[in-house]
């Protein structure tokens, strides 16, 4: 499967404005709120992850992200 780089850094970007409203979202959180697919969701995170932007932790069981 090929990854379009300039998808994922536009789905980066969305992602990112959505979060600027709450402090800490779980997965099925961005995804409802972005209505990004599983893929371009895990790839958008793991862009936010490697601009050092986003930051995750866990808590009760579930892991949460938060804008660095």
């Amino acid at each position: 499967m090929m990854f379009n780089k300039e998808s994922i850094v536009n789905n980066s970007r969305k992602l990112y404005a959505v979060m600027k409203k709450t402090s800490q979202y779980s997965f099925d959180d961005l995804q409802g709120q972005s209505h990004l697919n599983d893929t371009d969701l895990c790839l958008a995170i793991g862009q936010l992850m490697q601009e050092g932007k986003l930051t995750q932790r866990r808590e009760s069981g579930c892991i949460y992200y938060l804008i660095a």
